[in-house]
This record gives C-alpha cells, sequence and structure tokens, in this order.
C-alpha cells in the first residue's frame, strides 16, 4: 500500500490516454499498444514516486523499480521513442532532484510539466518513426493544453507553494499574470485548430470539439475563481474531449471517415 501511494497512479493514470491518440494517429490499433502503455506507466510512475522521494526525503527507494523497468523496455522500441523516453527520464530527474530542483525554477518547472506530459503523447505518435508539420503542429497544440493545466495546478495550490518556498510561475509572477499566460496558451491552440482544419489533419468533429473546449475556459478563467474544483473540470472535460478524439480516431482507421 505504501509503494502504490508513493507512485500515485491516480495522479497520472488517464494521461497514458496521449499513448493511445499518438498512436491512433499514426496507425490502427494493434497489439503494440500494449508495450506502449507499459512504458508510459513506468516512466510516470517514476517521475511520481521520484519527485515525492526529493520532496519528503523518504528513505524507501520506490523510484527505482519503475526506473528499472523503464530502461529495460527501451530495446523494444524505436530510436525516436528511446530518445524521448531518456528526455523524459531528465527533465522529470532534474526536476525533483538536489540540487538542480528545477521545480522551483519559476516558467522552467511549468516548461518541465507541460513538455513532459506531451512526451508521453509523443511516445505513442512515433511507433511510426517519422514527424510531419501537421503532427508537430497537433503535438504543440497537446502541449499547450498540458501548459494551462500547469498553470491552474500552480494557482490553486499558490498559498501552499509559498509556504513550502516553491517558487513556482504562479508564485514568482502572481496569479494575474499567471492567467494571462493560460490566456496566451489558449489562443495558440486556437490558431493551430484552425491551420490543422485547413491543412485537413482533422476532422470537422475534431474542430468543432477542440475550439468548443478552448473558447469555454478563455472565459471561464476570465470570469471564475480558480480553485480545486475549477481544475477539476478543466481535467474531467480534458479526459472526455480526449475519449471523443479516441473514438472519432478509431473510425477514421475503420475507413468511416
Amino acid at each position: 500500500m505504501d509503494a502504490f501511494k508513493s507512485y500515485r497512479i491516480f495522479d497520472w493514470y488517464y494521461y497514458l490516454g496521449y499513448i493511445l491518440l499518438g498512436f491512433l494517429l499514426k496507425s490502427s490499433l494493434n497489439i503494440s499498444i500494449i508495450k506502449h502503455f507499459l512504458l508510459g506507466a513506468f516512466l510516470l510512475a517514476y517521475a511520481f514516486s521520484f519527485n515525492i522521494f526529493c520532496d519528503k526525503n523518504e528513505k524507501k527507494k520506490f523510484f527505482l523499480l519503475p526506473l528499472t523497468l523503464s530502461f529495460l523496455m527501451l530495446p523494444l522500441f524505436n530510436l525516436f521513442q528511446t530518445i524521448i523516453s531518456l528526455i523524459f527520464l531528465i527533465i522529470v530527474t532534474f526536476y525533483s532532484a538536489y540540487p538542480f530542483r528545477w521545480k522551483v525554477k519559476p516558467f522552467l518547472s511549468s516548461l518541465c510539466n507541460g513538455f513532459g506530459f506531451t512526451i508521453i503523447f509523443l511516445l505513442g505518435y512515433f511507433y511510426i518513426p517519422n514527424i510531419t508539420i501537421e503532427g508537430l503542429l497537433f503535438s504543440i497544440l497537446i502541449f499547450c493544453f498540458n501548459m494551462v493545466a500547469q498553470f491552474i495546478h500552480e494557482i490553486v495550490h499558490e498559498k501552499v507553494d509559498k509556504k513550502n518556498k516553491i517558487i513556482t510561475t504562479t508564485v514568482f509572477y502572481g496569479e494575474r499574470t499567471v492567467r494571462y499566460f493560460c490566456y496566451l496558451f489558449l489562443l495558440l491552440s486556437l490558431l493551430i485548430t484552425f491551420y490543422l482544419l485547413y491543412m485537413k489533419f482533422i476532422n470537422i468533429i475534431f474542430f468543432v470539439i477542440t475550439t468548443s473546449f478552448i473558447i469555454f475556459f478563455i472565459i471561464e478563467i476570465y470570469r471564475k475563481n480558480i480553485d480545486k474544483s475549477f481544475r477539476e473540470k478543466y481535467k474531467i472535460l480534458g479526459i472526455l474531449i480526449g475519449f471523443i478524439y479516441f473514438i472519432s480516431l478509431i473510425l477514421k482507421n475503420l475507413l468511416v471517415f
């Protein structure tokens, strides 16, 4: 039970959906998705358990198991996937470990979270090891959504972070400025969505759902107090949209679209 809590599975399991989306953008669903899920789970388990180990000075090194399993699995993946997995491991290690502690560096800490979870998407996307302009832009779209999620998280935890002397982007710049950062990333994601539709990389369902999500949260961030319920709303709607993306890609791969 201590190990289960240390891995904080309930804080990251839904990010495995990124692997599924990336995979389906390149291929129809097949047995290979299982090894992708396993590697993604080991990478995320390491990231969260190592962060707890460093934050709380724990004696039990639960992080060693998922780290070892991650390295053991890397030979099963292509060069692109291996490289991004190693980049992920480097980022999350420097994010938590002393003396680096990137998590207390304003904006760098936010970027680590935004880019780190995007790598989980790329793990599935690079199942076929090539990238197009449209694929790159879709990855940036995922990154933008992750950055907004991270800023919302930081606003919710601002008082706790100040108390623990963790200088996040929100602690350093203030909530008002970070809300503008949210607008910036949401507007960028809106432009990308229009371009992806123009390039016929996404269909009209993707477009309508994504633009509705973006516009809704631009308004909500302007109007509402950002608290735990707001963060939960962003997470749940994000998961719902991801599920609709999944169904749409399944249908597309079955030549329905």
